[in-house]
Formats: structure tokens, sequence, C-alpha cells
């Protein structure tokens, strides 16, 4: 089948014309034809036939159409959502053949070679593209494009003939471009440059004054000043002084510190300045207008070419540039590589010209176009670092990022009109943050916003938002693209990296590592980071810390859409990794957590080496983003495997409410399949999580549910970890008495069991429940022992968390009992063990041991740490402690304050359910009142916590509560009630040996007497 469009469409096979229909339909497989490898909308082939002005019917013409093409032709026509696609081999058609003649010339190392290739390309031309056909949208969006696509080959085919010395065939060759395009000034220029070297001034001359008064008539202009300098070299006889830069970017915005370092360093001369950057990030727009501000300093000229490092067809190479160069300096090139760079070299010895290679694939395509030794300057830009080059020749780098947001802005404003996105700063803002803040990306939305392709901003950016590789593309300009662009780049990578490039796109967090990009790869670590290296080298991805890589969002796209069936398997390795490694951290921070086994069901294991409890801490810190981010992707058993993980990082390291979304969307996923481990595993997970909240009814709620599974399943482990769990929240609750009969139960299979850590965290928080019941002595016994237990176990890590909190719960029954300097050994201790997390608990501790001591001023610092420490943490319970610490203990801050402060944190308490810290508010609001003297509004809190710790037998506190309340009593004159009071209070504690305690129930005692 041979397709032809340059000219009248026709399709022969076997040497026979096939008809093709009538001229509307003729146009529709013309236009199919002309946009070959890509989905034409129907709307698209519904403005060729009509315009503006389709029929309501026009989707149901062109189906009738499409279909009596097919019926023609063949099944060579597909239709997709996307609307329609010629489907044959390139070579089948005229343009496909004649860009690749196109891309063959362009790639030839010898001149002759392309002038062949390019020859042939022209001779595919007949006529008019679609000659004929369709209406004007035809015309500006296809027949335009095609026609400027061969008037840009034939100028290059001119040049390549002037190289060559064939002077006398350019005059014939440009005619018709002359005749068709008289204002496209290149061509002129040709014709004269010919003629010139060909010993034909006069009619050079003659030329120009032909065009001079061509431009006058029917312009009114002069012509531009490469004609003007070209005639006026003529007419002196003088070498040429090329002016090849490309015309300065509309707009040019940002870039300022770029622009001025380029300047300084590029102004004096013999430098040598590498401009490097991901693709369509504004390398050779830098380039160029830092060229153009440049010009005035090199007289000599300004040499320009685009090396085709990352575009179609091959790189230019050295031999093929050279002799251009030379004859763009007036010099003949001789016939051999080495005469004509040893006469390039010479001839810019003396001269000061400004040399700009753009788009370098690497060191060795631009090594050679140095000048040496030379007062000219070179730009080269590349999207390889080309660090040969600053290792070897000195060159200095300016590596370009994407711009900023305000700088984005600017550019859109210079693009589609300062009051559109003044009207509309948001739309603007996010279109911006849609096309990753890249120029490339801004500039093609911009020109699709002109076109009209929107009515308004916001519009355009919900088709951003749903489809933004089809979107950011101009239409006609297969070219103008950011696919494209980043398409040049990924063609240009080895197998090995390509592959690793493609699989970055299906990493789901922001940022990897070699480790985790091994993992998608299939390699090892060390190959893995060779391969980002050179990545990064291309500008693909950013190295934003050590090791630590992530792409710009538009190549992330990018490369998850090259990906294809070989690399699906790719993210369950990096789940895997996930998994086992967040196991390993949990097992190597908090050593008491137990997670459900895994089984032939999980995931392979993959595990990273973590040498310590503070790798492990070091893994998460850098991790947990990531980790969030595969949870959210994942689906089944990895899911809620994931989430079991972060029951281990509740304390501060995780926002609680994250985990929480996280568990309850994996219980309705294990409801869903039936799946009973899952079920148990993610009612303990948000058991914790309420808990750890304050929330302890809605915790008890989970907590059953997970032991009676975990019975069901036959983990005895999980039962008994629940089981001491439900002892902890019901004691929460002041239901001491069932959470001491589930600890008392718990501890003796524990104990059957032998030693180990959860029965010393079971020791642990039962010493914690027997304290706020007012039992010091016993709770002081128990936490001994359970200290005693972990020493001896020798946890496989700096077990800094569990030693602060025992240490901090071993100062607590100190102070209890009176023995301050116990509890400040004890203190001291666990506050050298302070890691990140629960500092604020261990530093309330120690304020309220100043504040006993006596030492004003050093209690109320620790406790404003301590509140600073707890804010933010998602940590309610130590920040309220905290709270409630500072109010009692900072006699500096004024009394609303401190009140209103305890106010708050007795709302967040009833809200929740707390008998025993709700009652610690209580006492410490009526002791900061009575301190102040207001005993009348001390009495009522005062009473309040009597009431409360009565009812669920936190005896301590109700002998606290009973001294405050002799207090009120003292201060109003009633004697006996508050002898009566008082004494109650130090027989109480006399009882429980709480030496403190009683002997500020006796100083009341005293003052009575």
């Amino acid at each position: 089948m041979d397709i032809r469009l340059f000219g009248p469409v026709e399709v022969r096979v076997g040497g026979n014309e096939v008809p093709l229909g009538g001229a509307q339909q003729r146009c529709v497989f013309g236009v199919l034809a002309a946009h070959h490898g890509t989905f034409v909308p129907a709307e698209r082939l519904a403005a060729a036939l009509w315009e503006d002005d389709p029929p309501k019917t026009a989707r149901t013409v062109i189906q009738v159409k499409v279909s009596q093409l097919r019926k023609a032709l063949g099944d060579v026509i597909q239709s997709t959502s996307a609307g329609y696609s010629l489907v044959v081999p390139a070579e089948h058609l005229d343009l496909g053949r004649f860009r690749s003649l196109v891309a063959e010339g362009r790639a030839a190392a010898r001149r002759e070679d392309a002038v062949d290739a390019w020859t042939r390309a022209l001779d595919e031309w007949r006529g008019q593209p679609l000659q004929g056909l369709g209406t004007s949208w035809v015309d500006q969006r296809v027949r335009g494009p095609l026609l400027r696509e061969r008037w840009d080959l034939v100028e290059e085919y001119a040049a390549a003939l002037i190289e060559l010395g064939c002077h006398s065939a350019v005059p014939g060759v440009l005619q018709e471009l002359r005749d068709e395009e008289p204002f496209r000034e290149t061509s002129h220029a040709l014709v004269m440059t010919a003629l010139w070297h060909a010993g034909r001034s006069t009619e050079a001359l003659e030329l120009f004054r032909d065009v001079q008064r061509l431009f006058a008539a029917e312009l009114g202009v002069d012509p531009g000043p490469r004609l003007r300098d070209l005639h006026q070299r003529v007419l002196e006889g003088r070498l040429p002084v090329p002016r090849q830069l490309p015309m300065d970017l509309a707009g040019f915005v940002g870039r300022d510190a770029e622009v001025e370092r380029l300047l300084a360093l590029l102004r004096p001369g013999g430098v040598v300045a590498v401009v490097t950057g991901a693709a369509g990030i504004g390398k050779s727009a830098l380039a160029t207008h830092v060229g153009h501000l440049l010009a005035e300093h090199f007289p000599d000229g300004q040499l320009h070419v685009d090396l085709n490092g990352y575009g179609q067809g091959d790189p230019l190479p050295p031999e093929r540039l050279l002799p251009r160069f030379l004859v763009a300096l007036g010099v003949s090139a001789p016939a051999g590589f080495a005469e004509q760079l040893d006469l390039y070299r010479s001839t810019l010895a003396t001269r000061r010209v400004l040399l700009v290679l753009d788009n370098a694939a690497h060191v060795e395509q631009v090594r050679p176009l140095l000048p040496g030794g030379s007062p000219s300057a070179v730009i080269v830009t590349s999207r390889d670092a080309l660090r040969g080059l600053v290792a070897l020749q000195g060159a200095r780098s300016v590596t370009l990022r994407t711009l900023t947001p305000a700088d984005a802005r600017d550019l859109l404003a210079d693009l589609i009109g300062r009051r559109r996105v003044e009207a509309d700063p948001e739309a603007a803002a996010e279109m911006a943050e849609l096309c990753g803040h890249l120029p490339l990306a801004l500039r093609i939305a911009g020109a699709n916003l002109v076109a009209g392709h929107a009515p308004d901003l916001r519009r355009y950016v919900a088709e951003l938002r749903a489809d933004r590789w089809n979107t950011l593309a101009v239409e006609g300009d297969a070219q103008a693209t950011v696919a494209a662009a980043f398409g040049h780049s990924y063609a240009a990578l080895a197998p090995g990296t390509r592959l690793l490039f493609r699989r970055l796109g299906l990493i789901p967090g922001c940022d990897f590592t070699a480790r985790s990009a091994a993992r998608l790869a299939g390699t090892d670590p060390g190959t893995a980071g060779r391969l980002l290296a050179g990545l990064a080298s291309a500008h693909l991805v950013e190295e934003h810390a050590t090791g630590r890589y992530h792409p710009h969002d538009l190549v992330r796209l990018y490369a998850r859409d090259r990906c294809t069936d070989e690399d699906a398997p790719a993210p369950a390795r990096l789940h895997a990794y996930y998994l086992h490694t967040a196991r390993e951290v949990a097992r190597l921070l908090e050593p008491s957590i137990e997670l459900l086994p895994l089984d032939e069901s999980d995931l392979p294991p993959d595990t990273e080496h973590l040498a310590d409890a503070a790798a492990a801490r070091d893994w998460l810190d850098a991790e947990q983003h990531n980790l969030l981010a595969v949870i959210d992707h994942v689906e089944g058993r990895t899911l809620w495997r994931l989430v079991e993980v972060l029951r281990a990082f509740l304390t501060g390291r995780i926002h609680l409410d994250v985990v929480a979304t996280l568990a309850r969307r994996a219980l309705e996923a294990t409801e869903r399949d039936g799946d009973l481990a899952g079920q148990a595993s993610m009612h303990h997970t948000l058991a914790n999580v309420r808990f750890v909240l304050n929330d302890p009814r809605a915790a008890i709620t989970h907590y059953e549910r997970a032991s009676a599974l975990y019975e069901e399943l036959g983990w005895a482990s999980g039962t008994l970890l629940t089981l001491t769990n439900l002892a902890s929240a019901n004691c929460s609750l002041g239901d001491f008495r069932t959470g001491s009969a589930h600890y008392a139960h718990v501890i003796r299979v524990w104990e059957e069991l032998g030693p180990s850590v959860k029965l010393a965290a079971t020791l642990e928080n039962h010493a914690l429940v027997l304290l706020w019941q007012g039992h010091a002595r016993e709770a002081l016994e128990q936490q001994r022992r359970a200290i005693r237990m972990r020493s001896e176990l020798a946890e496989p890590n700096d077990s800094s968390t569990w030693r602060m909190r025992s240490q901090c719960i071993l100062g607590d029954i100190h102070m209890a009992l009176g023995d301050l300097t116990a509890a400040e050994e004890v203190l001291h201790d666990g506050l050298e063990w302070t890691g990140e997390f629960q500092t604020a608990a261990a530093l309330s501790s120690a304020a309220v041991l100043q504040h006993l001591r006596g030492d004003a001023g050093v209690a109320a610092m620790l406790a404003r740490c301590a509140v600073q420490a707890g804010r933010g943490k998602g940590l309610s319970g130590e920040y309220d402690e905290a709270r409630t610490t500072l109010a009692r203990v900072d006699e500096s801050l004024p009394l609303e304050e401190r009140l209103a402060m305890l106010q708050e944190v007795l709302d967040s308490y009833g809200e929740r359910t707390h008998p025993y810290l709700n009652t610690r508010v209580r006492l410490a609001m009526a002791g900061v009142l009575l301190r102040h003297g207001r005993h009348e509004e001390a009495a009522q809190p005062a009473r309040q916590a009597l009431d409360t710790a009565t009812g669920h037998g936190l005896r301590r506190l109700i002998g606290q509560a009973l001294t405050l309340i002799a207090r009120v009593h003292l201060a109003e004159g009633r004697l006996p009630s508050a002898r009566e009071y008082a004494g109650r209070a130090a027989a109480l504690h006399r009882e429980l040996g709480h030496r403190l305690d009683e002997a500020d129930a006796m100083a009341v005692q005293r003052a009575l007497d």
C-alpha cells in the first residue's frame, strides 16, 4: 500500500489506485494519514470537514465515512474513545518516507550523504499536501505544518549544497520556496550567499535590491539585519560575520541569578559554560537569551547549532558541523576532518565569536568544537551533566531547576495576558502546579489557551487534571509536546537504565533510594545506585538529599506511562521490601510489640539489614512517608499486614488519625474478604489508636473483638496482649477491679511461660494502676521487678523508650512515697534516655519533683519544655498532663490563664472519660485557687475530686482531696470540719506510706492547734 498526501490524496495497491470516495471521505482519510500513529478525535475531523459549523449528525457522518474507508482499504483504521487512528507502517506513506529520509540526512556523518538523503526526501513531494481538500482548519492545522517541514528542509538542503561548493544549484532549489514564501528572508540570504561564493556578486546585489523593493512595496519595511549585513559584506567584499542565534524568546522571565552568572562568566571570553537540566526546563531559551545579551561583546559573530542530542535521528557528529562553521566564518572547508579542525581553531584564534552548542548528547560531541586558546566563548546546553567538560576543559556548570511559583505565574501572564491570570489567581496557580512549573509545559499550556482550546482557566485546568499528557501538546506539531521532550531523553538511555526509569514511575512515595530502586529493577543496590547516578546526570531524577532521589512530577507520569507488562511484577517486590523492613524496624524499636506471624500467604521475605535501633529510627524517619504511600496503594492481605506494623509506631512517630483511617479501610477490606486474621489485627490496631487518644470506651470494644478473634484463630500471644490492653483501658475508665483482674490473669499466664518482655510490660502497667489506687509500696515492688526483668533480658536495642517510661513510673512512685532523692535519681536517669517520644511525660514528672522541692523556677521551666514536647505529636494524654503540670507549678502565669488551661484539659478529659486524670486536674485547679486566696471557688473542684476519687477507689487522690477541703474550711473558719478532714487525710496517707502527702495534711493540723 502506497499512501500519498503530498499532492492529491491517493492510495495505490500494486500500482493501481484505490477509489477513496468523495472529497469529504478523502479529507477524513488525509487528516488521519497526516496524524499517522496518533488518535484524532471526532471533533477535529468535524472541524476539518465543516470548520465551526458542523451539522448535528456530524459524528454519525464521520462514522459512515470511516466505515466506507474500511471497506475500501481493509481494517487499517482503529477507533477508540480517543478517536480514530490510521494503523499502517510509516514507510507506506510519503509523509513517513519523507520524515525518515530527513532524519537519515541529519544523522549522516558526511554532508554528501545528507544531500543524497534529502534529495530523495524532497522527491516525495508532488504538490500541496491534501491538495484541494478541507476547510481553513486543514490549512492551518495540517497543510501549513507539513509545508513548514518541507520548506525547513529545503533551506537546510540549500545550506548543505553551499557547504559542498554546489553554489550553482542553490537558486533553482530555492525558487519555489521564494515564490511561495517571498517574505522568508533565509531563502533569499542563501541564494545571495551562493551567488556571492560563486563569484556572481553583481547578481547577489541585484537580488538584494529586488527583495528590498518587494519588502518596501508590500510591507513598508526594509529587509532584516541578516540580509542587510550580508548585502554590506558583498559590497565590501569582506568576510561574513555569522549571526546565527535564533530569535530571543518572547516573554523570557525569571532565571535572574543564572543570567547574571552566565554574563559574568562569558563576557571576558575564553570560557566554556555548560547549562544543564531536565527536558523542557528552559536550557535552550536561557542560552539564546544570554547569547543575545552578549552579542555586542563578540563582534566577530555568533555561531549556533542544534546538536540534536535528544531529538529525532542521531546526534550530529563534529564532522558534520565543522564544514558548516567554516563556511559561516567565510573560509572554504578542506576535505579531511583533521585539516578542518586545524583551520577552524586557527580561524577562531584571533576572533571573538560566541558559540552556542545547543542540545548536546555527550562530551565527545562537543569537545572537538571548542576553540583552543581563543578569546571566543562557548555556551553548551545538555540534559546530561557533561562532567567531563568540567573536569578536563574547566567548564563552568549552571544547573536549571523548575521555575518558582512566582516566575511560573509571570510566564503565564506573559503568555495568556496578565488580566486572565489576575482574574483567577487560584486557577493560574493550580495550572502552574499541574505543569510542574516546567517552562515547556507552561508554554504549551499558554499556547493552547491563546488558541482558544478552553474559554477560561478553570476549564483548561480541569482538562489538565483529567489528562495531562494529551492536554500538554500543541495540535498539529508533533514535537511541541512535553511527552516528546521526555521521549528523547528516554530513548537515549541504555536498556538497563531505561528499565529502572520506567519502574520509578511505579513508586507511590515521594522519593526513593538505591535500595528501594533495586527492588523495582530486580538488581542489587550497588547497580541500582550506578543507574540512579546516570539518571541524575541526565536530569531525569534529582538527588535532593544524600542518597535520596525524586523525579519531577511530569517525569514520574511519563515513566509510569512507559511501563509494560514486563514491569507489572516490580511493585510487589517493593511492597515486600517495605513490609519486611518495617517489621524489622518494629522489632528493634518496640521489642514488646507482637504481630501475627507471617506465613506462605504473605509476600516473600526481603528485609534491609539494620544494625541497631538507631539505624531503625533513621530508616523510619526517612521512609515513613513512603511507607504510608505504599499502604495507600496496596490491597488485600498486604494492606492489613502493612497497617498492622504501624502499631509499633503510635507513640508520636506517625499521626494517629492517619493510622486510624488506614486501619478502618483495611478492616472493611478484611470483612469483605472474610479474613479473620486481618480482622483481628485491625481491631487490635484500632483499639491501640483509640487508647492512645484517651478514648478507652471505644478501645475496649475493639480489644474485646480482637481478643475473641485471636482466641478463635488459636494465637495465644494475641489473646494475652489484648487482655492486657483491656486491663489498661478498664483502669482508664476507673474500673480498677476489672482491670486488675485482667492484669492478674495475664501475669499468671506469662509467669508460667517464663521471663519475657511481655511479662515485664504487664508488670509495669499493673504497677501504674497500683500507684493510681494508692498502693505505692506494692507498685514499687512490681515496677522494680519489671525493670530487673527487662535488664536481664538484654533487649536487642538501646530501649530508650521503655527505659524512659520505666524510670518515670518509678520516679512517680518514689514521689508518692515521699522519697524525693530517689525520685530525682531515677528521673534524671530517665531523662538521659529521653528520645524523641514520651519526652513530655518525663519532663512533667521532673517538673513536679522540682515543685515539691520548692524550686519554682526550674519547675516552671521543665513544665514549659514538657508542653512544647507534647504539642502537635498526636499524644493528647501527655500534652494534657504537661499543661496540667504547667498550670500547677508556674506561679508566674496569670491566674486566669492557669485556670483556663486547666479547664481546657478538663473539657478534653471529660469528653473521653478518664477519672484518674480528671480528678488530678480538679485537684490542681483547687490548689491553684487556694494559693490565690480564692477558697470559696476552690471548694467545688476539691469536692468534685473527692467524689470521683471515692467512687473509683483512688485512695491517694482521696487523701489529697481531703487535705484541700480541710484547707478550704480552715480559711473559712470552719475549724472542726477542717480538723476532721485533715485527720482523715493524714491517717489515710500514713497507712499508704505517702509521706509528703501525710506531711501536707499534718501541716493543716498544726495550723489548727
